[in-house]
């Protein structure tokens, strides 16, 4: 009888070994990949999360720093004119009347900056807030903010 046949033969087992570790080592290599563009992308959705939070606290601080400066010299302003109209007012009445109804004014203006407090105070400063904090950049602002820091000369709009 005649030498005995191997069931697998080693040279195509062999071959067929070698398919397979070459689709293993592609998919490895498809899945590396993959976890390098996702992890590429997770940090710049961070970075671009960093930076709208960066502009956005700018923007922000800005604002309540110009409030705070307007204030300031609003107030300043406040009580000098008061002290004018104060002079005015005591070449013809006596002190007590005229700082009375100084008082009164300003009582006046507090009562009615009450009564409106939403409408005057609360409604534009939530709308700025939600409008800085809310408002996702479009593509158009975006173009045109790049436009300007290019071209601050033109007045493009």
């Amino acid at each position: 009888m005649g030498a005995a046949v191997p069931f697998f033969n080693t040279s195509r087992s062999g071959t067929i070994m070698n398919l397979f570790s070459q689709q293993q080592s592609t998919e490895d290599s498809a899945y590396s990949r993959i976890y390098s563009e996702a992890k590429r992308l997770v940090g710049l959705e961070l970075e671009n999360a960093r930076l709208l939070a960066t502009e956005k606290l700018t923007l922000l601080l800005g604002r309540i720093a110009l409030v705070a400066v307007c204030f300031v010299v609003s107030a300043t302003a406040l009580v000098f004119m008061s002290m004018a109209v104060a002079d005015f007012l005591l070449q013809d009445l006596p002190p007590r009347w005229t700082y009375l109804i100084i008082a009164v004014f300003y009582i006046l203006i507090i009562v009615i900056a009450a009564s409106f407090r939403r409408r005057l105070i609360i409604d534009p400063i939530a709308r700025f807030i939600s409008r800085v904090l809310l408002d996702p950049p479009t593509p158009n602002n975006q173009e045109a903010a790049l436009t300007n820091i290019s071209n601050p000369g033109s007045d493009e709009e």
